[in-house]
């Protein structure tokens, strides 16, 4: 979950996962305050697995936060494909050296876009860590781009890069969660109801 959680090149398919946002309902409806309880969080829990976006699918594992009973952690591999339709050979495996962590913080009734779908959201506070990240795989290399070292996937028609480096902690992409027809959404709040940041599906 994508990566809040990088090279402008591949913001499409880094999913990796965090957020905050205003408050969030249907219309200009008030919204009742969140409810004070823990959520359903148990329903994340598992391995979920993006849509193919250019070469990749990120993979979500979702856990309970050791010693906490309201907060997840997410950690998120992608994986890239040979051909754009994610079919062929897997040429390189991306990973992040710490996960995000979602808490939980209240559940509303809203809808996410697009298509004003109706769904019980669970907000939460997700925020990534100062971590780093490692690409490997046999069409991976090393490379300075811009004075700056990177890791680079070399595809047939180009290469996509991402700067090997610290990465500050920062909110993630994402401030609620959903399942919605079976699917696993992160959403982020736009002060009337909620955007699809992500959408996953259980293995």
């Amino acid at each position: 979950m994508k990566t809040g959680m990088c090279a402008a090149a591949l913001a499409a398919c880094l999913a990796a996962c965090g957020g905050g946002g205003g408050s969030a309902g249907t219309g200009d409806t008030p919204l009742t305050p969140p409810v004070s309880s823990n959520g359903n969080l148990d329903a994340y829990v598992g391995t979920w697995a993006s849509a193919c976006a250019s070469h990749a699918v990120d993979t979500a594992v979702i856990a309970r936060a050791a010693g906490s009973s309201n907060a997840l952690t997410i950690a998120v591999t992608t994986t890239y494909y040979a051909n754009t339709a994610c079919t062929g050979d897997v040429i390189a495996t991306q990973v992040w050296s710490a996960p995000t962590t979602a808490t939980y913080v209240g559940t509303v009734a809203s809808t996410i876009m697009p298509g004003s779908v109706s769904a019980s959201i669970d907000k939460v506070t997700a925020q990534q860590p100062q971590r780093s990240v490692t690409l490997t795989g046999t069409f991976v290399s090393r490379k300075i781009v811009d004075g700056q070292p990177n890791w680079c996937i070399d595809y047939a028609g180009g290469s996509v890069c991402v700067p090997d480096r610290i990465y500050a902690a920062e909110p993630a992409p994402f401030d609620g969660l959903a399942i919605v027809g079976g699917e696993l959404v992160e959403v982020k709040s736009n002060g009337v109801n909620y955007d699809a940041v992500e959408r996953f599906t259980k293995r």
